[in-house]
């Protein structure tokens, strides 16, 4: 009878285990091609490649700021990994994204580059949320990409806590950028992008009272650390 029960309980667990399975794994809408999309690339290289890396990005973002359809293309070598660079590409729509990835710039620098990575090529599809214009960044700046990830029952607070973070630090002293993004797969994740005329700038915002708040408020939403990043805008 204790062998019959148990045989029960198991299959009655494996049938919400399939469910549940099943449910997560429930496709993402199709991505409309004529929407504008914001690409954010993360790449890491052997440190011994930093050099040659830093040239080959140079020159893919040199050629993809002059593809049709191209609205900012920037990129940054992380300052505490100089083998880590980060690229923001924001493209009229995702069509004419994809049409320059057909391109020979665009396989060029991915087959060149492929030899020194020392892990995948990281390339996400956003959709915006609260884009603002952005400045021209002066040498010196700062890029800093941060990936915000909360669980799924908070994505309707998480939303809005994130974009009037943004919204409030695009008026901060010395910031050029303040974007906040939503990747196009996951509505609960975020990337907020923000470029800064110095890194005494960005450390004045992250030292006052409202990114404080903003942090310590968002934390128990929160499903994985909350990853900063900061680059040299390149």
């Amino acid at each position: 009878m204790h062998r019959s029960f148990l045989a029960a309980v198991i299959a009655v667990a494996g049938f919400v285990a399939v469910g549940s399975a099943a449910r997560a794994q429930t496709p993402p809408p199709a991505l409309d091609p004529s929407q504008p999309a914001t690409i954010v690339v993360y790449t890491e290289v052997a440190p011994a490649k930093a050099a040659e890396a830093r040239k080959l990005v140079l020159a893919y973002v040199a050629a993809a700021r002059k593809a049709d359809g191209a609205v900012q293309i920037d990129a940054g070598q992380r300052v505490s990994d100089p083998g880590h660079f980060g690229i923001v590409e924001q493209w009229k729509s995702l069509a004419a994204k994809q049409a320059f990835a057909q391109t020979d710039a665009y396989t060029k620098f991915r087959a060149a580059l492929d030899p020194l990575r020392s892990a995948a090529y990281d390339e996400r599809i956003h959709n915006a949320l609260s884009v603002g214009a952005s400045k021209p960044a002066p040498a010196g700046a700062i890029l800093v990409l941060t990936h915000v990830d909360v669980i799924p029952t908070q994505v309707e607070p998480g939303t809005a806590k994130v974009k009037a973070f943004v919204e409030e630090g695009r008026n901060a002293p010395g910031n050029l950028r303040f974007d906040d993004v939503v990747q196009a797969n996951r509505k609960n994740h975020f990337t907020v992008i923000e470029t800064w005329k110095s890194p005494s700038d960005k450390n004045g915002w992250i030292s006052g009272k409202s990114a404080r708040t903003f942090r310590e408020e968002l934390q128990p939403m929160g499903g994985a650390l909350y990853d900063e990043r900061v680059f040299k805008v390149l």
